[in-house]
C-alpha cells in the first residue's frame, strides 16, 4: 500500500490491520521523505528516483493498493514490475492529476502551482488545509474534518523538499497512454464526491482501460478508507478475493 501527498503510511495503517492484515501480508510503504522514509536530493528525474525507492521496498509478490499520489506512482511500477503486481487498485486517483490538451477532468495546474508557493510560506497551514479539502462536499464533512485533524496531529511534518518533489509529480505525471498495457487486474475506485477526481472521469477510464474494473463509492471523498472505511474495504476485499 503506498500512500497519498502530505500524508504517510501510519495514516491508514489501523484500517490496514483492521481489513486486510487477517488474509493478507501488509506491507506499509511511504513515499520518499514522508513518514520513517529517508528523502531524496533533487535531480533531474524525480520520478524516476521515486520509482526506483518504492520499487526496492515491494515484496516480490504482491498486489498493489495506491491512493492519490501513490496510485499514480502504482500505475507506473506496475507497468515497470508485471511480473511482481498480481493486481492493482487505483483508490481516489487517476492516470493524469493536471488538466492539458483534451483532459479537462481534473485539477488545474494552477492549483499545484498555489500549494508550490504556499509550502514557501507555511508548510503546517498548507497541509492543514489540503487535508480538510480532501473531505469537502461529503455529508458530515465537518465533524469528519475535525476527526481527520486530530488523526493527523500526531504524524510527522515531512520536509519542504519531498513535498515539492510531490507536487512536482501530481503536476508532471502522465500514464495515460501506458495504462493501456497493464495486463494485470486493475480496480478504479473513485469517491462520488472527491473534490479533486471527479467520479465522470469513468468515461476517461473505460476508453483507457476498457477491461479494468471502474466502481464509485457513494458519497465517497478523495480520503474514502477515512470518510467510508467499511464500505471502501469491501470494495477492495470483493476485488481481490476474485483475483487473489
Amino acid at each position: 500500500m503506498i500512500h497519498g501527498w502530505g500524508a504517510e503510511s501510519r495514516v491508514w495503517q489501523a484500517w490496514a490491520e483492521e481489513n486486510f492484515a487477517q488474509q493478507f501480508n501488509v506491507t506499509l510503504i511511504d513515499l520518499p521523505g514522508f513518514g520513517e522514509s529517508d528523502p531524496l536530493p533533487n535531480s533531474d528525474n524525480i520520478e524516476e528516483d521515486w520509482l526506483n525507492a518504492l520499487e526496492a521496498a515491494l515484496p516480490e509478490k504482491t498486489h498493489l493498493l495506491g491512493w492519490s499520489l501513490g496510485g499514480l506512482l502504482s500505475q507506473q511500477i506496475a507497468l515497470r514490475n508485471p511480473d511482481k503486481i498480481q493486481s492493482l487498485t487505483c483508490l481516489a486517483t487517476t492516470p493524469r492529476f493536471t488538466q492539458n490538451d483534451g483532459w479537462v477532468r481534473s485539477v488545474s495546474p494552477q492549483i499545484i502551482n498555489d500549494f508550490i508557493k504556499a509550502m514557501s510560506i507555511e508548510v503546517s497551514k498548507t497541509l492543514k488545509t489540503f487535508w480538510k479539502m480532501q473531505l469537502q462536499g461529503i455529508n458530515n464533512s465537518r465533524s469528519l474534518m475535525k476527526d481527520l485533524m486530530s488523526h493527523m496531529s500526531g504524524r510527522s511534518i515531512p520536509k519542504i523538499k519531498p513535498l515539492n518533489q510531490g507536487l512536482i509529480l501530481l503536476k508532471d505525471m502522465d500514464n495515460r497512454e501506458q495504462i493501456k498495457n497493464l495486463q494485470m487486474p486493475t480496480l478504479w475506485l473513485l469517491g462520488e464526491h472527491d473534490p479533486l477526481i471527479p467520479q465522470d472521469i469513468r468515461e476517461n477510464l473505460h476508453q483507457l482501460q476498457p477491461k479494468a474494473d471502474i466502481q464509485v463509492l457513494a458519497d465517497g471523498s478523495h480520503i474514502p478508507f477515512f470518510s467510508h472505511p467499511h464500505t471502501t474495504a469491501k470494495s477492495i476485499l470483493d476485488f481481490l478475493e476474485q483475483h487473489a
